[in-house]
C-alpha cells in the first residue's frame, strides 16, 4: 500500500517536471543534490576519503570536488524523472544526449558478435542506456534490483519506454540467460564495472587500492569473443568546467579479450586493462563519478583469487605493475 502511494507520488512529480524547461529541472537538481547529500555524514566521509586516496589530493580539494559531484547527482535524479519528456523528444535527442564518436560504436556493432559495454557510475548512467536506445542502437544491461519497490517500478517503466532492455538480478539466473541472448542478437550489453565484485571478483589496482573487479565484463568478453567498448556519459561543460545543458556519450575504440593460454594470468591482465581504462576516464572527469559509493567493501584478503596468488603477483598489483608488461618480458 505504502509503496503504491510512493509510486503515484513519484509519477506526479515526474509529470510536473516534464512540463518544465530542461534547464530549470537541472537548476533544481543542482540545489537539491548538495542540500540533501551533505546531510548524510557516512557517505560524505566515505566520498572525501576515497577522493583523497584516489586523486592523492588534500581534504579541502576533496570537499570542493564532492560538492560538485553532489550537484550533478541531483541533476541526474531530476533527469531520471524527466525521462518521459526525453522519450517524447526523440527527434531532438542530441539536445539532451549526444554521441561523440558514433563511428566507434558502428565499428563495434559491425563485428556482429554483440558488444561488452565497459562503463561505470559516471554521469547519468541511466541516460547512457536510454540515450543509446533513443539514438537507435540495440541496448541491454544487467541491473540490480533495488530495495525501493516504487522507485524500481518507475525506473523500469521509463527504461522500457526508451527502448532499453534491462535484466534484473535475483531472478534465479534468468538475467544471465537473457543477457547471453542479447549478445547473440548483437546488442550492446552494458556492465557497470565500478561495483565491488565480492569474494569471486578479480583483484586489480584501482584508485590506488586493491579492488575486487566484477567478473561479468571479462567473462562475457571471453565467452562471446566480443569487442569490449569503453563507453561513458558525462555532463557537458564550458571551457572553465561549469556545467552547461546536455550530456555527451563518450565512446572509445573497441578491443578484445587477450588470451595466452594461462587462464589466471589472462583474467588478471584483461581485468586490469578494463580497470585502468575506467580509472583514466574517471580521473579525466572526476566531478561526474559517484565517489561516495561503497566500493571497497571486499578486503583484498577476502578475494579468493588474491588469496591464491604468490607474493610476487600481489606485489605487482599493489605497486601497479601491469601483468601485461610481465608477459611481454617473456615470463609467466
Amino acid at each position: 500500500m505504502l509503496s503504491n502511494v510512493k509510486y503515484h507520488l513519484l509519477k506526479m512529480v515526474s509529470s510536473i517536471l516534464c512540463r518544465m524547461p530542461y534547464k530549470n529541472i537541472l537548476a533544481i537538481g543542482s540545489f537539491l543534490g548538495p542540500a540533501i547529500m551533505n546531510r548524510i555524514p557516512k557517505q560524505r566521509n566515505r566520498g572525501i576519503e576515497q577522493i583523497m586516496t584516489g586523486l592523492l589530493c588534500e581534504r579541502e580539494d576533496a570537499e570542493r570536488l564532492l560538492n560538485k559531484v553532489y550537484q550533478r547527482v541531483g541533476m541526474s535524479a531530476m533527469e531520471m524523472l524527466y525521462m518521459p519528456r526525453l522519450c517524447r523528444e526523440k527527434l531532438h535527442i542530441d539536445e539532451y544526449v549526444s554521441i561523440d564518436h558514433p563511428e566507434y560504436l558502428e565499428a563495434a556493432y559491425a563485428e556482429g558478435k554483440g558488444i561488452v559495454g565497459l562503463t561505470a557510475h559516471v554521469g547519468n548512467w541511466e541516460w547512457l542506456g536510454a540515450g543509446l536506445a533513443l539514438h537507435g542502437y540495440d541496448t541491454s544491461a544487467i541491473g540490480k534490483k533495488q530495495k525501493d519497490d516504487a522507485l524500481m517500478r518507475i525506473i523500469n517503466e521509463y527504461r522500457a519506454e526508451s527502448g532499453e532492455h534491462i535484466y534484473l538480478t535475483g531472478t534465479g539466473g534468468y538475467e544471465m540467460i537473457a543477457a547471453a541472448r542479447s549478445m547473440k542478437k548483437n546488442h550492446i550489453l552494458g556492465f557497470l564495472s565500478d561495483k565491488d565484485g565480492d569474494r569471486v571478483g578479480i583483484p586489480v589496482r584501482f584508485m590506488n587500492r586493491i579492488f575486487s573487479f566484477p567478473q561479468g565484463p571479462v567473462v562475457f568478453a571471453k565467452k562471446f569473443k566480443a569487442p569490449v567498448l569503453p563507453i561513458f556519459v558525462v555532463r557537458n561543460e564550458d571551457c572553465i568546467g561549469n556545467t552547461i545543458i546536455g550530456n555527451t556519450i563518450c565512446v572509445g575504440k573497441h578491443f578484445y579479450y587477450e588470451e595466452t593460454g594461462d587462464k589466471k594470468h589472462d583474467l588478471l591482465v584483461n581485468a586490469q586493462k578494463m580497470a585502468t581504462i575506467m580509472e583514466e576516464f574517471i580521473k579525466a572527469h572526476p566531478a561526474d563519478w559517484m565517489w561516495f559509493q561503497h566500493l571497497f567493501w571486499t578486503e583484498p584478503w577476502s578475494i579468493e583469487m588474491y588469496c591464491r596468488m604468490t607474493d610476487e603477483e600481489k606485489k605487482e598489483i599493489i605497486h601497479g605493475v601491469p601483468f601485461a608488461e610481465r608477459a611481454e618480458g617473456g615470463s609467466t
